[in-house]
């Protein structure tokens, strides 16, 4: 009985060897390139959107999953994907592509700087500069220069990345003494924008006009602000003070919620941070609901991010600094809260991207230019309205963005 149980295995065994061969001599998908032409030139630019037959030239069939190839890090790699013949039959098609960067790095200086003597501050590390890809380009400044003597210097800043994409920029330094050239204040009046003035000129059935707070409002009289018709606040929860500091609440954020909210207002949130990697960006979202979670938050939840006088010092590319926004607004969104992104004019041309993003544009005018997309509007920082004895932000809301 024993050997005739080993006999049945011992066949079984075989037969399922033997269809397993069958399979693989007959059936099995082939890597085959015989019926495909590749493109000739198979360099990609890094973070572009390149597909599988972008970089066919010609197929004696088609492809079947025509995804998207990763292009986030430079260098050569190998694609495989799946073609059907006209046969039918199905196969594996490789292909090896090389990511390359090509694009030059970006200076952000006019052609004049002005810096006052005896600086401790290396212009390399204060004149703005940023790659697509590199981290930490190198950054140079060609000529002579003495911070501790004032006087003008006509100076080349010429910014390198790892891929030997060169951009250079000339202009003139300033040296100044700050206490020889500190003018008297003549001003006599303290001008500012009412509030009351704001919602004349900007309320309309599709708009709502509020203000934005943090501890730099000091004590409100919410009651105040609310007789003022203002019909909605941002509030900062808190942030960092510096690269790599700790989440700071702010002092006034529990009172300032708990007031407005008492009063009906519409509330919306937003964090000030120094993230300079995508793990810290996640953890400031978390933190960020941890702080808000009891409260009913009807508007969205910033990323407010403004470090650009020593951006270089943050290590980041334009690439990163765009992962890190998007990470924290994905993580505040996957708690069911609306996210986004706040920046100025200028550098919601310039640094963010911001499709598929809710924007709040800060552009201190009677009437912006921006021509993109945004849901709020920052028209000034030196508002005043009842309730508030300092100067406030005050802002647009556009009901159908």
């Amino acid at each position: 009985m024993k050997k005739k149980i080993i006999f049945i295995i011992l066949v079984a065994f075989l037969l399922i060897t033997l269809i397993c061969l069958v399979y693989l001599i007959f059936f099995r998908i082939r890597i085959d390139n015989s019926k495909i032409k590749y493109k000739d030139n198979l360099d990609v630019l890094v973070y572009s959107k390149v597909s599988i037959s972008d970089l066919i030239e010609n197929i004696d069939g088609r492809v079947i999953n025509d995804f998207y190839v990763g292009t986030d890090s430079l260098g050569e790699r190998e694609i495989k994907f799946l073609y059907e013949d006209k046969k039918g039959r199905k196969n594996y098609g490789t292909v090896s592509i090389n990511v390359v960067d090509t694009e030059e790095p970006i200076i952000y200086v006019n052609n004049t700087y002005t810096i006052n003597v005896n600086s401790d501050k290396k212009l390399e590390d204060i004149i703005m500069s940023v790659d697509n890809y590199d981290n930490n380009p190198k950054r140079e400044i060609i000529g002579n220069y003495d911070i501790n003597k004032e006087g003008s210097y006509n100076l080349e800043y010429k910014v390198t990345d790892n891929s030997g994409n060169i951009a250079s920029k000339k202009f003139t330094l300033k040296v100044v003494d700050p206490d020889k050239n500190k003018k008297p204040n003549t001003s006599k009046k303290d001008s500012y924008i009412s509030f009351n003035d704001a919602i004349n000129n900007y309320k309309t059935k599709d708009t709502m006009i509020g203000i934005d707070v943090s501890k730099w409002q000091g004590e409100i009289d919410y009651s105040k602000v609310k007789d003022a018709k203002a019909e909605f606040v941002m509030i900062k929860v808190g942030g960092q003070n510096t690269k790599g500091g700790d989440n700071i609440l702010d002092p006034t954020f529990e009172n300032n919620i708990e007031g407005f909210s008492s009063l009906g207002f519409k509330i919306g949130i937003y964090y000030y941070s120094h993230a300079s990697n995508i793990k810290e960006a996640k953890e400031q979202a978390k933190w960020v609901i941890s702080k808000v979670s009891k409260y009913n938050i009807d508007l969205p939840i910033v990323f407010d991010w403004e470090n650009w006088s020593n951006f270089n010092t943050y290590n980041v590319s334009l690439h990163k600094l765009n992962a890190i926004s998007d990470t924290f607004i994905s993580e505040i969104e996957n708690y069911g809260y609306k996210g986004m992104l706040y920046g100025s004019k200028y550098y919601l041309e310039n640094i963010w991207n911001v499709d598929n993003k809710n924007i709040w544009l800060a552009n201190y005018a009677t009437k912006t230019e921006y021509d993109k997309e945004y849901m709020m509007w920052q028209m000034c920082s030196d508002g005043k309205i009842d309730g508030i004895d300092s100067y406030v932000d005050i802002d647009i809301l556009y009901k159908n963005k």
